[in-house]
């Protein structure tokens, strides 16, 4: 049981390192990739060169090279998946946020209907849309599930929604109206922050990784027996494979990195809101 736990544990804090190397800016980790590939590459060519006698290189280059394809169709899937994956994960992301503006922007046209206090709900919109920026978007770096504040807000704004469109006189066109911009609002965010909570698989990142450096070693054992010039090809396959890894570290996660989703269609539609594009807003209302 013990034993056990010793390795949840260790493996939870890899999981947390590879979460948090998702934070650094893209140049870092390209650099930072190719440094530490091409350093050790370097070494264990030299030492192999200097360990394995010249009688013995030959086959054992031969041999690598038997292996390189196999190795290499087995990166360039496993890359090609978990790249395709991420960027996929990265364009949801987009439209979710997509999707969260327009419901918000159906909720402020909604709100100018009769029998309606816009101003106050446009008020409470703005209010929410103002927190998601501030202060729930930051937390999404750190696949947190949200904020309370963001929640509360969020809530009032649901309530006071559901108390006017079913308010004496409302018409029922006008309440499917406000209910459904209503609920579009509130799905877009649970979506968003269910998909900001998974992040890079790391199994999988384990096994391509794993993959890149068996490649590397195969390329090394291949050039350790060949021409000075051979060695400079070998060069830019293990390059291109730190480069590859990096990449995929870099569109690990939409909300993390150079390479995350950025709140700019909330931005808009609360700048439009501020503007007074779809109405007045209401003045003195208090945050939750």
């Amino acid at each position: 049981m013990e034993a056990s736990s010793q390795t949840w544990w260790v493996w939870a804090r890899f999981e947390a390192w590879l979460s948090g190397l998702s934070n650094r800016s893209s140049p870092l980790l390209f650099g930072g990739f190719l440094v530490w590939f091409v350093g050790w590459t370097v070494l264990v060519g030299v030492v192999l060169d200097a360990v394995v006698d010249e009688a013995d290189q030959p086959p054992m280059s031969e041999a690598a090279g038997r292996l390189i394809p196999a190795v290499g169709v087995l990166f360039a899937l496993l890359t090609a998946f978990v790249i395709t994956n991420q960027w996929n994960r990265s364009r949801s992301a987009e439209g979710i946020v997509g999707t969260e503006a327009d419901a918000a922007i159906r909720l402020a046209l909604a709100s100018e209907s009769p029998g309606i206090d816009g101003g106050r709900m446009r008020s409470l919109l703005v209010q929410y849309l103002r927190v998601v920026v501030d202060e729930e978007w930051e937390t999404l770096r750190h696949e947190v599930v949200g904020s309370d504040r963001t929640a509360a807000t969020l809530s009032q704004l649901e309530r006071d929604v559901r108390a006017d469109a079913t308010a004496p006189g409302v018409g029922s066109a006008i309440c499917a109206d406000l209910l459904a911009a209503a609920e579009g609002v509130a799905v877009a965010r649970r979506d968003r922050l269910n998909l900001a909570g998974h992040g890079l698989p790391a199994p999988l990142f384990l096994l391509a990784f794993v993959s890149g450096v068996v490649l590397c070693l195969n390329a090394i054992a291949v050039a350790v027996s060949l021409d000075d010039w051979v060695a400079i090809v070998i060069g830019g396959l293990v390059a291109l494979i730190a480069l590859d890894l990096a990449l995929v570290v870099a569109i690990s996660d939409p909300f993390r990195g150079s390479l995350r989703v950025v709140p700019s269609p909330i931005e808009a539609v609360l700048a439009e809101l501020n503007a007074g594009h779809f109405g007045p807003l209401s003045a003195g209302l208090e945050s939750p």
